[in-house]
């Protein structure tokens, strides 16, 4: 029964499904510039449609666009505009990729620098504590030393080593 459809509402149901094109009764407004049915509505159309019997399928979107009144060229030359629009922008993705790629390999090569030196720090470090316990006497016979009784030239111990009462 939808074949014998209002028009206004076989259009409704078309563009509910294609989910382009106005509202029944609003004017198609061409936009200076761009055309109104462009290579981003022919996307959206071709992905709704079937995949196999693709000759078919072209012939009748072709045939309803021309009724339409939209020119195959001009879908075709805003593809042209898109797909030079997006090579321009994977370029420019590229650039930036290695120019990042040569910022990560110089910040590799300066954690390789700081960790070479982290570890040579850190042996030289360990070599001098060796080498401070090594030389400095035990801190119980620096102790010891100090307890001990102090005699003055006089032959007498100080005050301060006398015994505190």
């Amino acid at each position: 029964m939808a074949m014998f459809a209002k028009k206004e509402n076989w259009e409704n149901k078309v563009a509910a499904e294609v989910g382009t094109g106005p509202a029944v009764g609003a004017p198609v407004a061409k936009t200076q510039g761009s055309p109104r049915y462009g290579i981003a509505e022919a996307i959206q159309l071709m992905r709704t449609l079937p995949g196999e019997h693709t000759d078919l399928v072209v012939r009748v979107v072709r045939a309803t666009l021309a009724s339409l009144d939209v020119r195959l060229p001009d879908i075709i030359e805003d593809a042209s505009r898109k797909e030079k629009m997006v090579r321009d922008r994977i370029a420019d993705f590229h650039a930036k990729n290695v120019e990042l790629e040569k910022q990560l390999e110089a910040h590799r090569k300066e954690i390789a620098a700081l960790e070479a030196d982290l570890k040579e720090t850190s042996e030289v470090k360990d070599r001098l504590q060796q080498a401070e316990s090594a030389s400095s006497p035990s801190p119980a016979v620096s102790v010891a030393t100090d307890k001990l009784p102090m005699n003055t030239l006089l032959g007498t111990p100080s005050r301060t080593d006398l015994p505190k009462v």
